[in-house]
Parts: structure tokens; sequence; C-alpha cells
């Protein structure tokens, strides 16, 4: 016997994507809502104004979330390491002059670089106690005799400028890297099915509403609040595919927020 050909499809799972900015219920089609419902009329300015404060909220939030491009970040991480190492390889091409003339970054990069971070870089070569913090700055007294550790990092510094300031990039390349790995550990960025967080919240927020005006949350096929669910999130522009079996975990979440363990 041949299959019908409607089981052989395959629903298409929803995504985040699916989910359009929400729309304002306007004041006929909550008072409709009401009625096909049964729900007195004096609930329905209170339902009016509770969804056009949700609805504010999802829109809100649905425009910051839009406003991110994680694969735009990503691109830009992966340029400033591009230029990182670009910056590397015009620094193994300094000659004298050019090494000569990086010594004036000396105190600087002593300020940001731990004598422990130098002797990570430079094992057995940066001065072997760990820096007591500050740089002293060179001056004109003499240094015959001095044994200021700070200062033995500048010295050091200043005779490896070049060398440190590569040290330094790949700090920055390392930090870089990671960030990297962070975008990629995301779970937004596996692809597949993603969390609809914003329906979500809609339906945990449905139940306070509908508890406010005296009804009760039950989540039996065609009960009141079932059909209360489908009626609001279709009136706000977005699909019901699935809102039923979406509906019992975000009960869950609302009696667990009213009543926390």
């Amino acid at each position: 016997m041949a299959e019908d050909s409607t089981t052989k499809q395959k629903k298409r799972r929803l995504k985040a994507a699916d989910f359009p900015p929400p729309k304002q219920l306007s004041h006929d089609q909550v008072l409709e809502i009401c009625k096909t419902l049964r729900i007195s009329d004096r609930h329905a300015a209170q339902i009016k104004d509770f969804l056009d404060d949700l609805v504010d909220h999802i829109d809100d939030w649905m425009s910051r979330e839009g406003a991110a491009n994680r694969q735009r970040d990503r691109k830009h991480i992966e340029n400033m390491r591009k230029q990182i190492n670009a910056t590397q390889s015009e620094l193994r091409c300094l000659e004298i002059d050019g090494r000569l003339a990086l010594r004036s970054a000396a105190a600087r990069l002593a300020d940001v670089l731990s004598g422990d971070r130098l002797r990570y870089h430079f094992p057995g070569k940066a001065p072997s106690k760990p820096t007591l913090g500050g740089v002293r700055r060179p001056t004109r007294e003499p240094v015959r005799g001095r044994t200021d550790v700070t200062y033995s990092n500048y010295q050091f510094i200043r005779s490896q400028a070049p060398e440190t300031l590569q040290a330094l990039l790949r700090d920055l390349d390392g930090v870089l890297a990671s960030s990297l790995t962070s975008l990629a550990s995301d779970p937004r960025a596996r692809g597949g099915q993603q969390p609809l967080t914003y329906r979500h919240n809609v339906l945990v927020n449905l139940c306070e509403i509908w508890t406010r005006i005296g009804e009760e949350v039950v989540t039996t096929a065609n009960s009141g609040f079932v059909s209360f669910c489908h009626f609001v999130v279709e009136a706000m522009g977005w699909r019901t595919d699935g809102l039923d079996a979406a509906i019992a975990p975000a009960v869950k979440d609302w009696r667990n927020l009213r009543n926390p363990r």
C-alpha cells in the first residue's frame, strides 16, 4: 500500500528566524478573543494592557538580538589576528635603525609587561626577581650600583625591544584566538534547531495574565488556556506550528517561577 504523500513529507522545524517582530493586538482583536472564550468584557482592558507591554518587551528583545551579527564579529576578530601576524612579520624585517628606534617604547612596554611575564617569554634572560611595581624611567642620576628590579626590567626591554614587542603581540593573538573559541562554543553558533526563546517567553507570560483574570491554567487539548495561547500567538503574527507541545514546558517554568523551591 502506497504511503500518503503528506506522511512522506517531513514537517519543517521552526527556527527563531520564523518569528518576525510581534504585532500589537488591537482592541477589537482582544474583544473578539474574550467573546470567543467567554471571558468577561471587564477583563479586556487588563488583557490589552498586559499584552501591549509584553509585545513591547519581546520586540525590544528581538531588536537587540537582531542587531548582533556573530559572523561579522568573527570576521573582525580574524582580521585583527591577521593584522597582528602582519605586524610580527614586519618586526622581523627591522634592521639596526628600526631596532634602535623601538627603544623609545621600552618604558611603556615595561608598564605593560610584568617581570613574571618577561621571564615566561625569556627564560634565563629576563631579570630573575619579580617586578616590584611601577617602572622607574631613565634619569640623569648615575646607574652604577643600582639594584632596582623595575629598572632592570626596563633595561632588559630596552635591549630587546623588538623581541619584547613580538612577545606582547603573541599574547594579544592568543587572547583573540580564545575569543574565537568562545564564539564557536556558544550554542547559537552550532546551527540546527535553536531554542524558541521568544515564543517560550510569551507563553510563560500568558500563563500569568490568564491567572490574573481568575482563570485556571490547564494544558489539556482544547482547554480555554490553550485556545487563548493560539489566539494571541496568531494575532501577534507568529506561526502556531508545534504550539501545543510548547505550552506544557512553558507552564512548568511559570509554576517554578511562582513557587521556587
